[in-house]
């Protein structure tokens, strides 16, 4: 008889809708290529009104988030630190959870901004970005504003379906 192993670190996607992220799927499978068979990564349906009793029900298990809309703008609130480029953009998509003498404290930050300047350099962008456009006016879209404007682009356009 084989038994299913507790983990003892967990992590989660939270958004509102969920279902669809391929997320958990992406971290387990490197979990359990890295050998950390004691971690987990779920996916968690959670709207806006419904994160302060999600953040308040987790243990010291945890071990972070990774957010996505509608969450990404809202969390910031609920968060013990925020990273500069995070506060700037108005968007966490990370959140770290570090543990100190009995109490908890919720570390938030942007990756996003890096991925896109990271992603574009490895793609073999060399030179500043002249024009751009994004689509949108969410979290994603102000990281992807920061990023141009990391890149060089003075003035990208955006486009929004609705003011």
């Amino acid at each position: 008889m084989t038994t299913k192993a507790v983990a003892s670190r967990r992590a989660a996607v939270l958004g509102h809708p969920i279902a669809h992220s391929l997320s958990p799927a992406l971290h387990n499978a490197a979990y359990a290529e890295l050998g950390l068979t004691n971690w987990a990564y779920d996916a968690h349906d959670v709207t806006t009104e419904q994160l302060p009793e999600f953040l308040a029900q987790m243990d010291d298990s945890w071990a972070g988030l990774s957010l996505t809309m509608p969450l990404k703008s809202s969390i910031q609130p609920h968060l013990d630190v925020i990273d500069p480029l995070a506060e700037v953009v108005g968007a966490a998509n990370t959140v770290i959870c570090q543990y100190s003498g009995g109490s908890r404290m919720l570390v938030g930050a942007n990756t996003d901004v890096y991925g896109i300047v990271a992603s574009l350099r490895t793609a073999g962008l060399t030179a500043a970005i002249n024009s751009a456009a994004v689509l949108g006016a969410g979290g994603t879209a102000a990281a992807a504003l920061a990023a141009l404007a990391e890149l060089g682009c003075a003035e990208p356009q955006v486009l929004v379906r609705s003011r």
